[in-house]
């Protein structure tokens, strides 16, 4: 089955007319890229034999991979029946096509596939999500919340949230679907709300002799220009936008929190809290650490010994996303990558 993946080596490699044109540092870049193809190979050759991974959804985000990009190990070994551990570590944006996906950090599109097979593994009977995120995009955000609250109640499995160092707005939004929060008491979270931030660099460009010509359909086309003075229209525009995203987030804390939503704006200001005070405010549920979370689980599905699993992101190495970074031939792909950079995003994230 791996025979079909040596091939993907051999059209790397440049006829001898192309190799003629190449320099060194193509030459070393290659080589690189086939050391790196064998090493991966091999490892992927391993993990078809020994891995334990779920392959009910058979979602790799590596080019050369039959494997799913995440894997389950053994948390607390019990008797009982299965919880499942899923994780939520850094920003929440979407970043699919990184270089690389190490098992620390955090991938959204991942991710999304460990809450589906979480949900649909009859053997886990409930869930205990684990987040420690600042937040992050708001469209992420709302993925999360929603792929979680339709498929809780399409399986009925009851859900902890154990909150880490920092849940904080997009993190807190992630968590409202959950039937209890429980925070360490060293945790930052709340910060309910929505920011975007942009640059204006016309004061800069005018020193430098730097002039930008537009032609545009509309007077709003090139709205958050940041070669210019934003107008108050503009402000105006950006800022409903940012009260509708504000407005949603409002709902679902109401909603989540079983609050009305009068209290939840009147603690939406975009302040963080310690533990302390988001349980004195509704916020959370209880103080205590992930061990805490688990128990609270194993009580609602009445098992005094359970069997808990633990979601974790293989370690991955995108040759393809490597390939695409060194070559020549993709200046389009590097000109997207500097764009998507530089445009403003909508946020629910602390900072």
């Amino acid at each position: 089955m791996h025979l079909n993946r040596i091939g993907i080596i051999t059209k790397l490699i440049p006829n001898n007319r192309e190799g003629k044109t190449m320099n060194k540092k193509r030459w070393i870049a290659l080589a690189i890229i086939v050391v790196l193809l064998v090493i991966y190979i091999r490892t992927d050759v391993l993990a078809d034999e020994k891995s334990k991974t779920s392959d009910l959804w058979g979602t790799s985000l590596s080019p050369f991979s039959s494997q799913p990009a995440f894997t389950t190990e053994t948390y607390k070994a019990g008797s009982g029946q299965t919880i499942a551990i899923l994780q939520v570590n850094g920003t929440i944006q979407d970043t699919a096509d990184s270089l690389a996906v190490s098992s620390d950090s955090y991938n959204h599109q991942i991710f999304l596939k460990q809450v589906e097979d979480a949900f649909h593994n009859p053997e886990v009977k409930a869930i205990v999500l684990y987040v420690n995120s600042p937040g992050g995009g708001v469209y992420e955000s709302e993925e999360i919340y929603q792929k979680i609250k339709r498929l809780k109640e399409s399986y009925q499995k009851p859900m902890v949230v154990s909150m880490g160092n920092m849940a904080t707005s997009g993190g807190y939004y992630i968590s409202m679907p959950a039937d209890r929060i429980i925070a360490n008491r060293y945790t930052m979270t709340g910060s309910i709300g929505v920011i975007l931030a942009t640059y204006n660099f016309s004061e800069l460009a005018g020193k430098l002799g730097v002039e930008e010509i537009i032609f545009k359909s509309g007077e709003n086309k090139d709205i958050l220009n940041p070669m210019r003075e934003i107008t108050p229209e503009e402000k105006a525009i950006m800022q409903a936008m940012i009260d509708e995203y504000y407005g949603y987030f409002v709902d679902i804390v109401a909603e989540g929190r079983n609050m009305d939503r009068e209290s939840v704006i009147k603690i939406a200001d975009g302040r963080i809290y310690t533990a302390t005070q988001a349980k004195s405010l509704g916020l959370i549920d209880d103080i205590g650490g992930l061990d805490k979370a688990i128990n609270v689980a194993a009580e609602m599905i009445k098992e005094a010994n359970p069997n808990v699993i633990l979601y974790k992101n293989k370690d991955l190495f995108n040759l393809r996303r490597l390939f695409y970074l060194i070559s020549p031939f993709d200046i389009a792909q590097v000109k997207q990558e500097l764009q998507n950079s530089t445009v403003p995003t909508a946020m629910y994230l602390y900072r």
